[in-house]
């Protein structure tokens, strides 16, 4: 790297004035461990839709949020915060092609206050990114640690993917999104099976979601019996799904919130912000 030519996206940050900063006082509120990781282990988990509504409830707090998704070669978060897809070659290519590059350029703002989304296009190759080097993921996840309060990033279940396996590396904590479906305690154990044959710890991702729940005979005793904690239980909402095929949030969107749901948002929210 030419440090006399790397931009310091900290320093240029500092130089704007209130009104056009990404966030007032960045650093007055920050959390020490704040890249949050979300990763599913099913089908119909609906990670994306989760980590939108969490996204939406935390920015709410007045705290600077970031959502990487991770997902490279279907990235989606776009769609559910209403949000054109990044340009072609913008957005999270720009970022790992180089480390000279402004990141306010190459952010999605939505049109939630306080809320970015740093994601890939999906009119990229998918070639763009089978060359990307570890050590450049890991310099953008540093990046948007320092910048935002919050990192919560939605990362692929493809455990050999640098995108998958450096994000969960990288993550100060992070949660296993599960469904009411008998292959999530074998998809869960399997990944953190991988994940320490490449020397990864997994304690901090030993934390389970249950997502989508709708209430029929699942043994969630086999959450403790792999030594896992269940966190929260989020009902399966059908307007919640309905919202997001237009491009709407539900926690920002509903006239009536189920309780269950806000509940379970509000002692998630709870437990990252600490």
């Amino acid at each position: 790297m030419d440090q006399s030519k790397r931009v310091d996206i900290f320093e240029q940050l500092g130089r704007l004035s209130p009104k056009e900063s990404i966030y007032d006082e960045m650093e007055s509120s920050k959390i020490l461990e704040n890249v949050i990781g979300f990763v599913p282990t099913s089908d119909g988990a609906d990670t994306n839709l989760l980590v939108a509504n969490l996204g939406v409830h935390l920015a709410g707090r007045g705290l600077s949020v970031c959502i990487l998704d991770a997902n490279v070669f279907f990235p989606s978060v776009y769609k559910v915060i209403d949000c054109e897809t990044t340009p072609k070659g913008k957005g999270l290519l720009s970022v790992l092609r180089s480390d000279k590059l402004d990141y306010r350029e190459e952010f999605l703002k939505t049109r939630f206050k306080n809320l970015y989304l740093m994601s890939a296009s999906l009119l990229d190759p998918l070639e763009e990114y089978l060359d990307i080097k570890e050590e450049d993921y890991e310099r953008v996840i540093f990046q948007l640690k320092e910048i935002f309060d919050l990192v919560l990033v939605c990362i692929p279940n493809n455990p050999p993917l640098e995108f998958c396996y450096v994000s969960i590396k990288s993550c100060d904590m992070g949660f296993m999104v599960w469904t009411e479906r008998a292959d999530c305690p074998l998809n869960s154990s399997r990944l953190m099976q991988f994940l320490s044959s490449i020397n990864i710890g997994v304690s901090k991702f030993a934390n389970v979601i249950i997502n989508n729940e709708i209430g029929v005979n699942f043994d969630k005793e086999v959450i403790s019996e792999m030594n896992l904690k269940l966190i929260a239980e989020f009902p399966l909402v059908p307007s919640a799904i309905d919202l997001s095929l237009e491009g709407k949030v539900y926690i920002n969107e509903s006239s009536v919130m189920d309780k269950r749901y806000k509940k379970a948002l509000t002692r998630l929210a709870d437990l990252i912000e600490g």
